[in-house]
């Protein structure tokens, strides 16, 4: 992604274009966080400016509803709420969407904070909360959990994929604007996770423990995306759980822990 020659034939003339491209994740962002910030800030303002140059209908840029942070738990955060990202790869995210408001010269771009993604995938990752806990109370037969009353919004990576398509497919509608990705019924807590668990898996236990590290909590609104775009979800948390567990029981994942399965 940070080389220009190849990325120049694509953009021009391009319709849209949507940006995934990063270094996703907090325990990847840590790892090396001058790489983090030279991939998802240097080389993605980059980008924006690349399209613009070209001339890009439109440009989606996929952000993340970590950028929130910590919010009160008793009411559902909306686009218009302050940014709190306390995490480096939310804090790429927010500059980047920044720059999309403040510096990209008119380029007609969406942002999209997308809730966390979970779901089967060809490219399976085990390190994203409801597929982790599945799979490890599937196979483990205990979930260690902590941060039980932290609430995080969540969708299925198909719904993920299906709001893109929205997007592209009403860019008047969306040009300019900034939509969080998801169904505002679908708030958890890790508690509310392993509850629906244990009634799939009876023998279920857990052991809830108590550390400072991940302070996120925040219930997102999603009505904008909703009621602007008509949008809503196919899937839910549970639907997703009995998915993984079925393919689990198919033996699809025969090494769940390996290294390939995590950022």
């Amino acid at each position: 992604m940070r080389e220009v020659e190849p990325r120049r034939p694509p953009l021009e003339p391009a319709d849209g274009l949507v940006h995934l491209a990063a270094i996703v994740g907090d325990p990847a962002g840590k790892r090396d966080p001058e790489l983090t910030r030279a991939i998802n800030i240097d080389a993605s303002t980059r980008l924006a400016q690349e399209a613009g140059d070209a001339g890009v209908g439109h440009f989606i840029f996929v952000s993340t509803c970590s950028n929130y942070g910590v919010s009160d738990g008793d009411t559902l955060v909306t686009e218009d709420a302050e940014l709190n990202p306390v995490s480096l790869y939310a804090e790429t995210k927010v500059a980047v969407e920044r720059f999309l408001a403040e510096k990209a010269n008119g380029l007609p771009y969406t942002a999209l904070r997308l809730a966390t993604v979970y779901g089967s995938a060809p490219r399976m990752r085990f390190d994203l909360t409801v597929n982790q806990f599945t799979i490890e109370a599937f196979t483990e037969g205990v979930l260690s959990i902590f941060g039980e009353q932290f609430w995080r919004p969540y969708a299925h990576v198909d719904d993920i994929a299906r709001a893109i398509v929205t997007v592209l497919g009403n860019p008047e509608a969306s040009r300019r604007r900034t939509f969080n990705v998801g169904d505002s019924g679908e708030n958890y807590t890790k508690r509310m996770m392993y509850e629906l668990l244990k009634e799939r898996l009876p023998e279920l236990r857990a052991e809830w423990t108590t550390i400072d590290e991940d302070p996120r909590s925040y219930k997102v609104s999603f009505e904008r995306i909703r009621e602007e775009l008509g949008f809503g979800v196919t899937k839910r948390v549970p639907d997703g759980m009995d998915e993984i567990l079925s393919r689990a029981r198919l033996g699809v994942y025969p090494d769940p822990m390996a290294d390939r399965f995590r950022n």
